[in-house]
């Protein structure tokens, strides 16, 4: 496309021929090619200069920047484009160049503290029931009819968002369910796409080293709703909320968009009549506006049922037929890494999760603790280089909820694993926890370890583990590396819990 096509009627300054044909687009350098427009999005100078540069050696036939400070404007064969926000203008800029798909795809945006990716899996399940080819973009990363395309952010930046769907809308995909991030909110990155549907999940805390309060991380996620719903392109939006958390009844009150409730209460539009959970699965009948729907799941747990029934709430709402929720709800094995079952010595429940915030591992270790038989043994730890304030409640979440902890690392990053740890420990000790040494625990009695060395700590945990007990190795769930220091280790939970068991049953 010509350059002043895609800047048109936006708010930009440039300097230059608008007249160039751009043949892409980027905003990693590294990624530029002969006639892309590049997107310096660098906020130090240094490396803002850097990067223009290095894209310039590679071709870029425009270049977007902050202001006109930080780099030399003498490079005549160059277009430079001015933005005050160059995050937002790769967002409009980017809708232009691939023909905004999601004016044609119908994008399901989904929103909230935890249950992003696992709904965002039911979804695509239901989706492929009905007949319907799916694509999912989230944590896990993008997927398109099952193969996988990307990997990186949870929200990807807009570029790589609207060339997904591009290549969705292609492929014959017309269902997409994106996980939508606080930060990626915060950022503008989805600003210019056009939803059909957004879910709320739940608030509790996270990523407050980004946001600060509870309440700007709430204001961040509440955006979806409140401005980029409401000014989608797309005719019959929706909002899909669960009603029974506080925070989602306060997106209730401020959405003026059609609305759909849904949670364990009864007064709710969609709530389940009656269930059963167990380690086997769910059991259930729900009622969804009004219709009645038997669910059978493989999912664990009370948590996994409020995914169910968000992901049935949003599919009735678009019109799929109860049967196919129903399918897609039975077909669906749940998300990588969250609640994933590692086959264990007999009698004994080995599941990985995610689980890396106070209320999500609060709340996977309640399920648990209501479905074993015997102890539940944890085993987590908190990252390094993030919001501090959280390990303590992390600790007090584990040692109250959980028989035996074992805190370990998790990814350290360039903090010491035994200060993180040591933020850690007041929590365990408030939650009534007493210490253990490592052979006490092996013994099955209860109460605390610190072990930094997450494979020791793994092993540790399945060691102590006695049939009708159930192990959660919470926080990493999905990832298979370890980031220590500035370097990225191979190193997944799945594979270790494997590891140490075929070593203690030897």
């Amino acid at each position: 496309m010509k350059l002043d096509e895609l800047l048109a009627s936006l708010d930009v300054r440039t300097d230059g021929d608008l007249n160039v044909e751009i043949t892409g687009l980027s905003y990693d350098s590294r990624q530029s090619r002969r006639g892309h427009l590049f997107f310096s999005m660098a906020r130090d100078a240094e490396k803002n200069r850097a990067n223009v540069s290095d894209a310039l050696s590679r071709g870029a036939r425009a270049v977007v920047v902050r202001g006109w400070d930080d780099v030399e404007l003498a490079r005549p064969a160059v277009t430079w484009v001015g933005s005050e926000r160059p995050r937002l203008l790769m967002g409009a800029v980017a809708a232009r160049f691939f023909g905004a798909p999601s004016e044609r795809v119908d994008l399901i945006g989904i929103t909230g503290t935890s249950g992003k990716t696992t709904t965002s899996y039911i979804l695509g399940s239901i989706f492929e029931a009905a007949g319907m080819p799916s694509g999912i973009i989230g944590t896990i990363g993008i997927f398109v009819a099952g193969k996988k395309i990307y990997s990186g952010l949870t929200t990807p930046e807009s570029l790589d968002f609207e060339s997904a769907l591009a290549q969705m809308e292609g492929e014959g995909v017309r269902h997409a369910a994106a996980e939508v991030s606080s930060i990626g909110l915060a950022e503008g990155r989805v600003d210019a796409l056009n939803f059909r549907a957004c879910m709320f999940t739940n608030l509790g805390r996270d990523h407050l080293d980004y946001h600060g309060t509870i309440e700007n991380y709430f204001a961040a996620k509440l955006r979806l709703f409140t401005e980029i719903l409401p000014r989608s392109k797309r005719a019959n939006t929706v909002a899909i909320v669960r009603g029974d958390d506080p925070f989602g009844r306060r997106v209730l009150d401020a959405v003026k968009t059609p609305k759909v409730s849904f949670g364990m209460d009864r007064s709710l539009d969609v709530h389940p009549e009656s269930f059963e959970a167990d380690l086997n699965g769910i059991r259930a009948t729900l009622s969804v506006l009004g219709k009645k729907i038997k669910i059978d799941s493989p999912l664990v747990g009370e948590i996994n049922l409020l995914n169910i029934l968000g992901a049935s709430a949003l599919s009735a709402a678009l019109g799929i037929e109860s049967e196919a929720v129903a399918e897609g709800v039975r077909r669906c094995p749940g998300a990588p890494g969250r609640l994933e079952a590692v086959h264990a010595k007999p009698g004994v429940t080995v599941l990985v999760d995610y689980a890396h915030k106070p209320d999500a591992l609060e709340a996977v270790l309640t399920t648990l603790a209501r479905l074993r038989a015997g102890k539940v043994i944890c085993v987590f730890g908190c990252g390094g280089d993030r919001d501090r304030g959280k390990r303590p409640l992390m600790g007090e979440a584990a040692g109250t909820r959980a028989d035996l902890v074992v805190a370990t690392s998790d990814n350290p990053r360039t903090e010491d694993p035994l200060a993180i740890l040591a933020d850690v420990e007041p929590g365990l000790v408030r939650s009534g926890k007493t210490k253990l040494d490592p052979r006490h625990a092996r013994m099955g009695l209860k109460g605390y370890c610190v072990l930094p060395d997450r494979r020791e700590a793994i092993e540790l945990a399945l060691r102590a583990a006695r049939p009708g007990d159930a192990v959660l190795i919470a926080g990493k769930g999905h990832e298979d590396y370890q980031i220590v220091g500035k370097e990225r280790r191979p190193f997944d939970d799945r594979a270790e819990a494997r590891r140490a068991l075929e070593e203690i049953s030897r």
